[in-house]
């Protein structure tokens, strides 16, 4: 389970944050003072630190400027928030990993946020193959296989990791040419998980052409965009996905739309 430690003064604010992080399935705990937070975070060692810019005692950019001399919390991701712009300049120049404009983002969001950082992080720690192959000849889970189709490997980490949470195998396509060489030779797929702006194909081009196989018609696919428009997700239903889903998602948002497409 991965851990998120919230440095925020205003505990309502922080419950609210930690209530909705504890949902996704992280281990939170939280401090209400700068200069608590810098001795807890030490034995608790996050994954993740949620960060208020504005604290009492020792602010937040002493707190960054300590961690990030600090080698066991160089590379700890930081998503540091205010209401002030300028704060938030001072937070990049100090390390923060992330900034976000404190009441211009909604708890989901802000849960969207720590996922894809957290995403980020595994990414990283990823040990590198001694060789790489692209093949679907892979042990495949009795609950059946997903297609999964992103060139961001950020975003393709989450979306594996969520999947096989659920006990189904996982193919992942980089760009929509390699996705198309796979649905040319099989299409024993219990449904796809698509980003609509990947190079080559985009994804509901991809849909297109599945709906015009037979052995593909009924395969379901989930779009992922960041593009939000009405517009967009009409292209996106048009062209024959079963759901969509905006970019940046948490982890349960997602589980959620994966199960109604199989539905």
């Amino acid at each position: 389970m991965h851990k998120i430690f919230i440095i925020e003064d205003d505990p309502i604010l922080a419950k609210i944050y930690s209530r909705k992080i504890e949902s996704e399935g992280y281990q939170v705990e939280i401090a209400n003072r700068g200069e608590e937070g810098y001795k807890r975070i030490k034995t608790f060692k996050p994954d993740l630190l949620l960060l208020d810019m504005m604290l009492p005692e020792m602010d937040g950019a002493d707190i960054l400027v300590m961690l990030r001399g600090n080698d066991d919390f160089r590379d700890l991701p930081i998503i540091a928030y205010s209401s002030s712009e300028k704060i938030l300049e001072d937070a990049l120049y100090y390390g923060a990993t992330r900034v976000l404009s404190k009441g211009e983002f909604t708890p989901d969001q802000i849960v969207a946020r720590i996922t894809e950082e957290i995403a980020r992080k595994m990414e990283k720690e990823k040990p590198e193959p001694v060789y790489e192959f692209q093949s679907t000849d892979v042990w495949v889970h009795p609950k059946g296989k997903v297609l999964v189709v992103e060139d961001d490997p950020v975003i393709s980490t989450l979306v594996k990791d969520v999947i096989e949470e659920e006990n189904f195998s996982v193919v992942i396509a980089n760009d929509g040419r390699e996705a198309y060489k796979i649905l040319e030779k099989e299409g024993n797929f219990v449904a796809g998980i698509f980003d609509e702006k990947i190079p080559w194909i985009h994804g509901s081009d991809l849909i297109r052409f599945m709906k015009e196989e037979k052995r593909l018609k009924d395969i379901p696919v989930l779009i992922m965009s960041s593009e939000q428009n009405l517009q967009a997700q009409a292209t996106f239903i048009s062209s024959g996905a079963a759901l969509f889903i905006p970019k940046p998602f948490t982890r349960n948002s997602l589980r959620t739309v994966f199960k109604t497409i199989l539905k």
